[in-house]
């Protein structure tokens, strides 16, 4: 925002969803990139910021997909917010499968108006390059917008990637 020359117009608050307690349909956008599947209660998170649009105003969210749903659990806690299981873990992210959309998004929002899907055109091409990314310090990060047209492709739905995806959706509150 300082960069951009709009911190004077714009506020941040560093607060969990949870903690935000601005009234009710206080805002005509709402997004969240790459947030939601780290959230555990990720259907209150769905339903809080669902509650702070205005009739008329825009939720524009995306997460990751793949065919099956799963979750990832990780042994660093990243944020410091969740607490560690009793095996050391904490939970990391979750991965949406149409059902899981369903059940967790779409109960609370309604479909989308608009949706697309992007992912990995053959299963284990993100978990590849991830691994190259961590351990060669001569990673080649000004090659990624050709890997990523290289690798991966818009895909009609969910249920057709080979592999990890994301899906990008906006849902406008009536």
């Amino acid at each position: 925002a300082e960069a951009n020359q709009i911190d004077t117009r714009c506020q941040f608050h560093e607060l969990l969803i949870e903690q935000a307690s601005f009234l009710p349909e206080s805002f005509d956008a709402i997004t969240s990139i790459s947030v939601v599947e780290h959230i555990l209660d990720d259907t209150g998170a769905i339903k809080k910021m669902w509650e702070l649009l205005r009739p008329g105003g825009r939720l524009i969210i995306s997460v990751p997909c793949t065919v099956k749903a799963s979750e990832q659990y990780i042994d660093q806690n990243e944020y410091g917010v969740l607490e560690t299981d009793e095996d050391g873990f904490i939970f990391w992210q979750r991965f949406y499968d149409v059902d899981l959309l369903r059940e967790r998004i779409f109960r609370v929002t309604g479909l989308p108006v608009r949706y697309e899907v992007y992912g990995e055109k053959a299963r284990g091409v993100f978990a590849k390059n991830a691994t190259w990314k961590r351990s060669d310090g001569q990673y080649p990060y000004w090659q990624e917008p050709y890997i990523m047209g290289r690798d991966y492709s818009f895909f009609r739905e969910v249920s057709d990637l080979p592999g990890e995806g994301v899906i990008a959706m906006e849902f406008i509150k009536k």
